[in-house]
């Protein structure tokens, strides 16, 4: 096979010859996210986070004038959710409800 000089070469073949230097890039990875321990209770404190974070506003005069209501109303709905998924479930997911992750003792709701 004879090779052409560079200006001998059309636009596209000049193209296609930069284009063969490089390695097609590989598929992107179709990976589904991984879980800590597959089947396992999640932990979560987000009931007691919300209780102590309250708690803590009402002990100053002026802290729940700071608060803005509809994130409050979010974050005990995100709250409310997350101890409704924990009882009966119907994807099986199991959510285990501490009031800090260094608690030894905890509520579990299956």
């Amino acid at each position: 096979m004879v090779k052409k000089d560079k200006e001998e070469l059309s636009e596209e073949e000049r193209k296609a010859l930069r284009g063969s230097k490089f390695a097609p890039l590989p598929p992107p990875s179709l990976s589904k996210p991984r879980l800590a321990h597959p089947g396992g209770p999640l932990t979560t404190n987000k009931a007691a986070a919300l209780a102590k974070f309250l708690e803590r506003k009402l002990q100053d005069p002026n802290g729940l004038s700071s608060i803005n209501p509809q994130l409050l109303e979010l974050a005990v709905n995100n709250a409310k959710a997350t101890v409704f998924q924990s009882g009966a479930s119907s994807s099986g997911t199991r959510v285990r409800h501490v009031d800090s992750f260094g608690d030894s003792e905890c509520n579990i709701w299956d």
